[in-house]
């Protein structure tokens, strides 16, 4: 090989010997910004557990702080009305989400002086659509049943015996 071919080869392995490092370069540039990207994440991830766990959002420690839905044995949905082992008791249906409604409801429940058992069925709420409608009908078919305002019905034996319709009504019968 003569002397201008070796400086050519030279050149040639030069120029592909750059090549490659910047190949390289780029890969190992490539790498550090998905470690950094990695980094990063993790480290928001770690202050967000860290935060939430310090501020008491998240109570994986200490079981007694978890909120468990208590069922109220008082209420009552329209399908289970009459299901009530009680000779004799009252239903109170009233719209629960009517705050007006609720406190009102919710005086003369607490000083009920429970000489009869005495549930509540919520008109605001969907299991109860069946009975909702513009005019009342008191029946003890549930098909026919229809309430469109507060109503305290008194239930013998699985059969409504009397009925009070509005505010007025159901407020004496709960003075007397």
């Amino acid at each position: 090989m003569n002397k201008k071919q070796m400086l050519k080869e030279q050149k040639r392995l030069k120029q592909e010997k750059r090549e490659v490092e910047t190949l390289f370069k780029d890969d190992k540039e490539i790498f550090n910004v998905f470690k950094i990207t990695l980094g990063v994440i993790l480290f928001l991830g770690l202050a967000f557990v860290l935060v939430n766990l310090f501020n008491g959002n998240w109570n994986l420690f200490n079981k007694k702080n978890i909120a468990v839905e208590k069922i109220d044995d008082k209420m009552v949905i329209a399908g289970t009305m009459f299901n009530k082992n009680d000779n004799e008791y009252l239903v109170l249906a009233y719209d629960l989400s009517n705050k007006n409604e609720a406190s009102l409801y919710g005086y003369l429940i607490d000083n009920y002086p429970e000489t009869n058992k005495l549930y509540i069925l919520d008109l605001s709420s969907g299991f109860n659509a069946s009975i909702i409608g513009n005019e009342e009908v008191i029946s003890n078919d549930l098909s026919k049943l229809k309430l469109s305002r507060p109503t305290l019905l008194v239930i013998k034996k699985d059969t409504i015996t009397s009925s009070y319709k509005g505010e007025e009504e159901i407020v004496k019968y709960f003075e007397k």
